[in-house]
């Protein structure tokens, strides 16, 4: 009865265990999150402008429209959150060596200077996951992101959405996304024809 009692127990653990948020996936999916839609939001021609409607119905039964910016509107927010999650593809996982910790990267720099990609892992399972929680976060915290990035003042998006908002990440997790500038010695075309997205095995690299 007793051994039955402790097995119960192990399998409930377990369950917890295996259904218990990766913390170092998640805050590395806020950090693409954020990274893709202010990306998007800095492409933006800030003299585009959008129509409007008031709450206000006038006499004749119209509505009075009104011209506003569209770069970090409502509106564009709410038409990144539906795609900000669309590129896992785009990312990479390594491990910080300094905290132990897994982090995710861009393959290619936002600024088209060679990337060095050092102690990375590739695959499948790792898109997918990156995906599946970048959603996760973009539907559970929308109404949070949208009004941290209609913020025009805000100097740091990062540090408002994935550590004060959503508390996926603490502050000595935060990291830039892009990846390093290649350094002498180091070969990216070597690394990156290595970096078959379309095998369903891992790929590794350790310089």
């Amino acid at each position: 009865m007793v051994s039955l009692l402790w097995f119960n127990i192990l399998l409930l653990m377990s369950a917890i265990m295996a259904h218990a948020k990766d913390m170092d996936l998640y805050c590395g999916a806020c950090h693409m999150l954020v990274d893709e839609i202010h990306w998007e939001i800095n492409q933006t021609d800030p003299k585009r402008t959008i129509q409007v409607g008031s709450f206000r119905i006038m006499p004749d039964g119209s509505q009075r429209l009104s011209e506003i910016p569209y770069k970090q509107s409502t509106v564009q927010l709410t038409e990144l959150l539906e795609t900000a999650c669309s590129k896992p593809g785009d990312y990479y996982q390594s491990v910080d060596k300094l905290t132990n910790t897994k982090i995710y990267k861009r393959q290619n720099r936002r600024d088209g200077q060679p990337a060095s990609l050092k102690n990375l892992t590739l695959s499948k399972d790792i898109m997918k996951m990156l995906k599946f929680a970048c959603e996760g976060i973009a539907e559970d915290f929308e109404e949070e992101i949208i009004t941290v990035f209609r913020d025009k003042e805000n100097e740091n998006y990062l540090q408002s959405i994935c550590v004060s908002q959503t508390e996926l990440c603490k502050e000595s997790q935060l990291y830039d996304v892009n990846p390093d500038v290649v350094e002498d010695g180091d070969n990216p075309d070597d690394i990156e024809s290595n970096n078959n997205q379309e095998s369903d095995t891992e790929v590794k690299t350790e310089l």
